[in-house]
């Protein structure tokens, strides 16, 4: 059997995040609302080069942002019909949204991931153009590796000519208990997934997201972290977070989710918690920060000042 499926922090977690898979997976098998419309598009020869996309059915209730989700999983498993109920959250507040598959390793390696969630989001853009739908911005992120994945697509300005997406449309990064920052991230079993995903140690410089931060950066990114996290160190995600915002140009805001663990944190897209009010707080900003925060988003333990 896996380490992966046997060490210390997957059972911690798992038997954490337990009582709430129930309640994800019949989300997912529910989410048939006629007010969403949801399709999903191949773009390789593999079963996880794929893109499922989501927008609101009615055209008056589309928004202009659209929201590109990387699901987790250590880049070794996964996939994005997954995460359906992600894509009806965003959906369902007027966000065209595309949920990225990519291959996964070990049997694929660096770039592969990468390469298959720039290409994702240049199919996703293309089929939405086609459905008559406009994107004057793209908010990217997602959970756990996939978080890093985002990061490379928005960070890495090498990689900007593999996706038709320039860094001035990028109008967000999310990253939900993202591994951001490799040499803060200490685990030795999370230093084993990063090896499958990289290969050769040398090289891991070329994914780690924070390697890619160069002070000039503008885009606002709001980092969500579990303080109790067994598998992604806190440290990781506070050190991305103190490198965005050093310059003083980038709004940056982290979220730190009391006694939250790795994977149970994707519960804040089917309850209503903090983190998720601090997630759409973050999305209306992002649209315009003068714009005045809802009653029902505010919050007394965040804030969306860096």
């Amino acid at each position: 059997m896996s380490s992966y499926l046997t060490n210390p922090w997957t059972v911690h977690d798992r038997l954490g995040v337990a009582p709430i898979l129930g309640k994800l997976l019949s989300e997912n098998l529910h989410r048939t609302e006629a007010d969403v419309i949801e399709e999903r598009v191949n773009f390789g020869p593999y079963p996880n080069q794929t893109v499922l996309i989501y927008y609101p059915a009615k055209a008056t209730e589309r928004r202009r942002s659209l929201v590109y989700f990387v699901h987790g999983g250590g880049w070794y498993s996964g996939n994005p019909q997954i995460y359906r109920f992600v894509g009806h959250f965003f959906a369902e507040m007027g966000y065209p949204t595309l949920l990225a598959g990519y291959r996964l390793a070990p049997m694929f390696r660096f770039p592969a991931q990468v390469d298959d969630v720039c290409a994702g989001l240049d199919i996703g853009m293309r089929v939405l153009s086609v459905h008559g739908i406009t994107v004057d911005r793209v908010i990217a992120g997602g959970h756990s590796a996939g978080a890093e994945l985002a990061a490379l697509l928005i960070y890495d300005r090498s990689r900007r000519g593999c996706s038709s997406v320039t860094y001035e449309k990028f109008g967000g990064y999310f990253s939900i208990s993202g591994p951001i920052s490799f040499a803060d991230c200490t685990v030795p079993e999370l230093r084993a997934m990063i090896a499958a995903y990289m290969g050769n140690p040398d090289d891991w410089d070329a994914a780690d997201p924070i390697k890619f931060i160069h002070g000039d950066e503008t885009t606002p990114a709001l980092i969500i972290h579990g303080d109790q996290d067994p598998l992604v160190d806190l440290e990781n995600a506070l050190a991305f977070a103190r490198r965005l915002s050093s310059s003083g140009t980038c709004p940056v805001e982290v979220y730190l989710v009391p006694g939250g663990h790795h994977a149970n944190l994707a519960v804040m897209f089917v309850e209503d918690q903090p983190a998720t009010r601090m997630l759409r707080r973050w999305l209306r900003f992002c649209e315009d920060p003068a714009a005045p925060i809802p009653p029902d988003l505010m919050d007394p333990e965040s804030s969306l000042n860096p």
